[in-house]
C-alpha cells in the first residue's frame, strides 16, 4: 500500500498489488471457519443431559472476617 502526500485528500491510500485483497480474503475465510467451529462446540455442549443438584452444596458459604 502506498499513501501519497499532499493530494487534495488528507491521505490518499492506492493499492499496489493483490497481496492486501488476499490477505483480507484468508482471514476473512478463518473467521468464518473460527465461527463454525465455535457453534460446533456450543451445540455439541449436551445441557439436557446435567443432573440436577443433591442437597444444599453451595448455598452455604462459609465467610471469616
Amino acid at each position: 500500500m502506498s499513501i501519497s502526500v499532499g493530494q487534495s485528500t488528507s491521505v490518499a491510500a492506492q493499492s499496489t498489488s493483490g497481496a492486501e485483497l488476499l490477505t483480507a480474503a484468508l482471514a476473512k475465510k478463518n473467521q468464518q471457519a473460527e465461527g463454525r467451529m465455535a457453534l460446533q462446540l456450543i451445540q455439541s455442549a449436551n445441557v439436557n443431559n446435567v443432573p440436577a443438584p443433591t442437597g444444599n452444596s453451595g448455598f452455604q458459604v462459609n465467610i471469616k472476617v
